[in-house]
């Protein structure tokens, strides 16, 4: 099903479009996600690149020492984006969305990092790290 989605930061002076056919929500637990939205987890929709558009201003980019860009409002500090330099997706934070309602999560990953008092019993898979190639935690600390 072809999703078109809006969002922006708190202030409304960054606004995107979503245009995809293709889009993966997931809960993500590392330190640096949580340490960038100043949350417990950050859930990011992850897109092509080339589905997303900007309207007006562009988030500003700071970028980490390991190569990854960390969107965000200069103005009112909203998190907007994480893009790993060279790759063809770009995560946006589901907090920025409009709706955010118009998505589902499939899956935690990182939940290694997981902080332990988070308790995440919403029957979607645990990765330890990222998902890809690897198989769910079996018996995870719910």
């Amino acid at each position: 099903m072809h999703k078109s989605l809006n969002g922006g930061c708190y202030c409304g002076k960054i606004r995107y479009e979503i245009s995809s056919d293709d889009i993966v929500v997931v809960h993500c637990h590392c330190s640096n996600c949580r340490r960038s939205v100043g949350g417990p987890f950050v859930t990011w929709a992850v897109v092509s690149v080339k589905d997303l558009n900007y309207i007006g201003e562009k988030p500003t980019i700071h970028i980490t020492e390991t190569k990854r860009e960390r969107g965000f409002c200069k103005d009112c500090g909203s998190s907007i984006s994480y893009h790993k330099i060279g790759e063809d997706t770009i995560d946006i934070t589901v907090g920025t969305f409009d709706d955010p309602n118009a998505v589902t999560p499939s899956k935690h990953i990182w939940d290694r990092r997981r902080i332990p008092w988070v308790k995440m019993e919403d029957g979607l898979p645990h990765y330890t790290e990222w998902s890809i190639g690897s198989d769910p935690i079996e018996n995870y600390d719910k």
